[in-house]
């Protein structure tokens, strides 16, 4: 891809020198052309910069580095680099993000990273035939996660030595589960593979010679937990709890009120069914 950028400086060779150092081209190496060649002016009055329109192919990295820059700009991330480290041992070639305050561009077990990453591969191979491979890390997050997954793969290889029993880690990213089966690989006695699918995908570590396990126990914890509570769950009782049956208890009839002198005067009257007495004096 063919890019032009507009360089100006006191001279043409000034001009020159400042774009092959922001390129990172040799000045000889850049094709360009002068859209003005400047003036001295006399005294320093009347005086004019050189202007000179530099072409340049983009490559691979050139695009990919193009990409994240714009992106951690727009992102507010206006004073992080991105810089080419020295190649990976596959011979990827290596960027860096550095700056300060950059966890939201790792994301959760580098899950971020990783999409960022991804994007700036779709940068790089845009416009170029071929393919590049392009790794993007920040603060060094890789190596440290090579490191830490390195000696998850160690300790479990253990357990599963003394225990005899299969062990199933949580799920990874191919890169990462390409880790810990480069490193169960150069302990004796054990071995690694692969179940599930998707972002569920697990690697299990397990004796050798021990019979595999199935998919189905790749299955998320939680939807297991769910299958198993509802083959647990007990049948419908049978057994009835007893009946109370409620009879209808009428109404008695109106209470009446009586007009007395005094108690004596009740005779017959049922309290009970006396609302008020009224004394009449």
């Amino acid at each position: 891809m063919i890019k032009h950028m507009e360089v100006t400086a006191k001279t043409v060779e000034e001009a020159l020198a400042k774009a092959g150092e922001q390129l990172g081209i040799r000045a000889d190496k850049l094709q360009y052309t002068v859209s003005d060649e400047g003036r001295k002016g006399f005294l320093g009055m009347g005086a004019s910069d050189a202007v000179i329109d530099v072409r340049y192919e983009l490559g691979a990295v050139d695009g990919a580095k193009e990409f994240l820059e714009t992106f951690l700009s727009n992102a507010g991330f206006g004073d992080a680099k991105v810089v080419e480290t020295e190649a990976t041992e596959d011979g990827e070639t290596a960027l860096e993000i550095i700056g300060e305050n950059l966890g939201l561009i790792i994301g959760r077990h580098g899950e971020t990273l990783d999409s960022l990453q991804y994007l700036a591969n779709l940068a790089a191979n845009r416009q170029n035939k071929g393919y590049s491979r392009i790794t993007v890390d920040v603060e060094k997050y890789r190596a440290k996660r090579v490191e830490t997954l390195n000696s998850l793969a160690a300790r479990t290889a253990s357990r599963v030595k003394k225990s005899g029993r299969s062990f199933t880690l949580e799920p990874m990213n191919p890169y990462e589960r390409r880790i810990i089966h480069a490193r169960v690989q150069k302990i004796e006695g054990v071995t690694t593979y692969s179940i599930g699918a998707g972002d569920e995908r697990r690697v299990v570590v397990a004796p050798e010679g021990q019979q595999k396990i199935s998919d189905t126990a790749a299955q998320s914890p939680s939807r297991r937990n769910r299958r198993g509570e509802a083959s647990k769950k007990k049948p419908a009782e049978t057994s009835q709890k007893p009946q109370i049956k409620y009879e209808y208890n009428p109404v008695r009839e109106p209470k009446k009120i009586v007009k007395l002198k005094s108690l004596d005067e009740l005779g017959l009257a049922d309290v009970e069914d006396t609302e008020t007495v009224i004394f009449d004096n």
